[in-house]
């Protein structure tokens, strides 16, 4: 009867130090991440467009990041303005059907080692403007919130602003952006 007393106790004593010892890191790690978005990056581009609707017909596309190919290559430096895609997780624009309306719209994921504001400068400096034959974008700001960049650029004559696209990223995610340039 002792001796298995004792080893209940000694049972219930190394789980205890288990429970313990799960709990620690998980605390540190929420209290040291930034904060997160949830779902794909898709669904933030499709949210974003509910909350600041366009008055034009457009689409959401999945942009490839495994594709290494010169067109996959090519369609990421397009939509992101990165040479190269390693910085990122997940990818999709929004864009209109017609290329004769300035309008693009990206959310990123960067990946955990990357730094979102170096991503997003360097999404900022590498993207064409004019990549669209007859139109350019002359209102363009990337904004950033935990690890998401959001690249959006308009052409102000067609009535619509790059800030009223991140004040609608802004609501989607939930807090202020870490960064708007």
């Amino acid at each position: 009867m002792k001796k298995l007393i004792c080893l209940c106790l000694a049972l219930a004593m190394a789980m205890s130090l288990a429970a313990c010892g799960k709990k620690a890191p998980e605390e540190t790690t929420a209290a040291t991440s930034a904060p997160s978005v949830e779902g794909t990056m898709e669904e933030l581009v499709n949210k974003i467009i509910e909350k600041r609707p366009v008055e034009f017909s457009g689409g959401s596309i999945v942009i490839d990041l495994a594709d290494t190919s010169e067109d996959g290559q090519w369609i990421v430096k397009s939509y992101t303005g990165l040479e190269d895609a390693s910085v990122l997780t997940d990818a999709a624009a929004y864009e209109p059907m017609m290329g004769s309306i300035a309008f693009s719209l990206v959310a990123v994921r960067v990946a955990p080692d990357a730094d979102a504001k170096a991503v997003g400068e360097r999404m900022k400096s590498g993207i064409d403007p004019r990549k669209w034959i007859c139109v350019e974008a002359d209102d363009l700001l990337v904004a950033g919130y935990g690890d998401v960049v959001m690249l959006i650029m308009v052409s102000s004559t067609g009535g619509m602003t790059a800030q009223s696209f991140v004040d609608a990223f802004q609501t989607v995610v939930g807090g202020t952006c870490d960064f708007v340039i």
